[in-house]
């Protein structure tokens, strides 16, 4: 087995070349979590040119393709063209080339979420603050409410100070956690900055870490997304 590696419009692409036996099927499985951690817009396994995928190496990327598929997370696509192949990935969505890939590379089945764009200035992390406690109200989450409202803060006052417009606030509730989201204008990663004296803001990516089960940047031409996953309380005994 071969694997090459290119990059496309933020995808990491993965190019498989030969039979996928097991002795190599840790090896594929390290480069996709590998580019997966790199946290691009999304991540491709082009299979064209493979073949002979062992049972094992079928099941992890069935795995990761699993954990993969939720918003906000870097999403992994296959394509493949061998019927052999196409037939030993049953059960997953395998696209015909390369370009179906990439282009459904943005596609999600995710739940729904809400979406408020912000003012820009310095009033947009208190605009943030107000929508985050209306939502957390309608669907009964106050007692993360406050760990949600300092992550909220911290991402926005980051984007507003640092990034720019336009500046876009996102909230979706899974069933474990609930997964914030602040788009930007900038395609610069954010950086760990000292709180210094600022009232507002300032504590940043340390805070996000601290609250947080899960964070992340990808890419979102032409800026980005920073987002966070909290973890959610259990279920008030009615």
């Amino acid at each position: 087995m071969l694997l090459r590696q290119e990059i496309e419009h933020g995808v990491h692409v993965l190019a498989v070349f030969g039979p996928v036996g097991a002795a190599y099927a840790d090896s594929l499985v390290v480069a996709v979590r590998a580019s997966l951690a790199r946290q691009p817009r999304g991540v491709v396994v082009d299979l064209t040119d493979a073949c002979d995928l062992v049972p094992e190496a079928v099941a992890t990327l069935r795995a990761l393709a699993a954990t993969a598929s939720g918003w906000p997370r870097a999403s992994l696509r296959f394509c493949a063209s061998s019927p052999d192949v196409v037939a030993e990935l049953a059960g997953m969505t395998v696209h015909r080339d390369r370009a179906e890939a990439l282009q459904h590379i943005d596609d999600r089945s995710a739940a729904p979420r809400e979406q408020i764009d912000l003012r820009d200035g310095l009033t947009s992390p208190a605009q943030a603050r107000a929508a985050l406690a209306a939502y957390t109200e309608r669907l009964g989450l106050q007692e993360i409410h406050d760990d949600l409202a300092l992550v909220v803060s911290e991402m926005v006052t980051n984007a507003v100070r640092h990034a720019g417009p336009p500046v876009a606030l996102e909230i979706q509730t899974d069933p474990d956690a609930v997964l914030i989201a602040v788009k930007d204008g900038s395609p610069n990663r954010p950086r760990p900055r000292d709180a210094g004296q600022e009232a507002e803001g300032g504590r940043g990516l340390m805070l996000v870490d601290l609250l947080s089960v899960e964070h992340g940047v990808r890419p979102d031409p032409p800026g980005k997304t920073v987002w966070a996953a909290v973890k959610r309380g259990p279920d008030p005994v009615s």
